[in-house]
């Protein structure tokens, strides 16, 4: 199993699109190097994690065929994360030779809610047609084409039921936990009862090395760490799992150079746009 991170900042992006802070007018002198966008990653080719509004820097940048994606893991509403108007463009006289003829949307209610909202402007019935959506909640297991999901909760304030995924495909498993503050206790126990033991995690790491986060919808690597040990606990990491750390907020000077001797201090991987991982 491959994946890989299009985009690994939080909501602002890094830099910042309307910051002038220390942190964002030093990345934009190098941002070949700094530059990171907003959330998204991909699973073999077909299956994606998010849909922010860079979607289509994306996939230019990466070789990415969207046309090919079969099924679209959504973790909550926020436009950083779920940007459903580009969806309007899958098919009719903007998408020729397209290689997957549908595509399945997973989320919660609130998705649903943007998603019809996005779509009811200007979708072509074709499109339309093409986009099958499938409101899930909280500890749902399912099947997205040859990928095994079960959905968990996010702790990520009290405005819908933000989810993170638990993926797995031919003996292999990623654990997606971001956008979510420290994670739900019931969490571990519903792993270990499904007998998960993952082989790539992937924490929400927007606070980064911030020893009292400025909120408690997201996490530092403190918190990561915590995390991993109570996994270790239930059992539910394999001896040779992969610990990454993404979504980085524009405070928490998220400079590669930085995150790098961050991550590898605390047994981690930090991911930047375009990082891959084999598993």
């Amino acid at each position: 199993m491959k994946l890989q991170y299009f985009g690994t900042a939080a909501a602002e992006g890094f830099p910042a699109a309307f910051c002038n802070c220390e942190y964002c007018r030093r990345a934009r002198g190098g941002l070949a190097k700094e530059l990171r966008t907003r959330s998204q990653a991909m699973i073999d080719d077909d299956l994606l994690i998010d849909f922010p509004p860079e979607t289509y820097l994306h996939a230019m940048r990466y070789g990415a065929d969207l046309s090919a994606v079969t099924a679209l893991l959504v973790t909550h509403s926020h436009t950083d994360h779920f940007y459903a108007q580009e969806l309007v463009n899958r098919g009719y006289k903007f998408a020729h030779g397209m290689r997957a003829p549908s595509l399945a949307i997973y989320g919660n209610a609130e998705v649903e809610s943007v998603l019809e909202e996005g779509l009811r402007r200007e979708v072509r019935p074709s499109v339309r047609e093409g986009l099958h959506f499938h409101r899930i909640a909280p500890f749902a297991d399912f099947f997205a084409g040859e990928y095994h999901v079960l959905s968990l909760p996010a702790h990520h304030g009290n405005k819908e039921e933000a989810l993170l995924y638990c993926v797995s495909k031919g003996g292999k498993t990623v654990l997606w936990l971001n956008d979510s503050g420290p994670l739900e206790e019931s969490i571990f126990p519903f792993l270990e009862e499904k007998g998960i033991r993952a082989d790539l995690v992937s924490f929400d790491c927007t606070f980064a090395d911030e020893e009292h986060p400025s909120g408690e919808r997201h996490m530092n690597i403190f918190q990561n760490m915590e995390a991993r040990e109570k996994m270790a606990k239930y059992r539910l990491l394999k001896p040779s799992a992969k610990y990454y750390v993404t979504h980085f907020s524009h405070n928490s000077a998220p400079f590669r150079d930085r995150m790098d001797a961050l991550a590898e201090k605390y047994g981690f991987i930090a991911a930047h746009d375009g990082s891959v991982a084999e598993i």
